[in-house]
């Protein structure tokens, strides 16, 4: 009976340690996963990412014909300096005007273009 009772005390000792053990893992994983969240702050939804180089989007058509009169003229085109710089490519027909038809083929260049 002697023996049995002096392996009883081993046996919990050994539980214990395999229970310590297994929280001290746990814990480690769980302090890893907040450092790791600590890290890397969390994106803002206004804020554009970093490896966005792609063209803006063009305004509006709409936005550029302030004289509502169809067609997007070289003064209302100075809002852009970019649209002015591609006014003569984008003006098929030449009349100083750029169609609706005209303007949709205008793509702005990306940023570092």
């Amino acid at each position: 009976m002697k023996r049995a009772f002096r392996r009883f005390p081993l046996s919990l000792a050994l539980l214990a340690i395999t229970a310590t053990t297994a929280s001290t893992f746990a814990l480690a994983q769980e302090r890893d996963a907040q450092e790791q969240r600590q890290e890397t702050p969390p994106r803002q939804a206004d804020t554009p990412p970093a490896n966005d180089a792609a063209a803006p989007a063009p305004r509006p058509f709409e936005e550029l014909d302030a004289n509502g009169d169809g067609s997007i003229g070289k003064d209302e085109a100075a809002v852009d300096p970019a649209l002015t710089q591609a006014f003569g490519t984008l003006d098929q027909d030449a009349d100083g005007k750029l169609a609706p038809a005209e303007y949709a083929a205008y793509k702005p260049a990306g940023n570092g273009r």
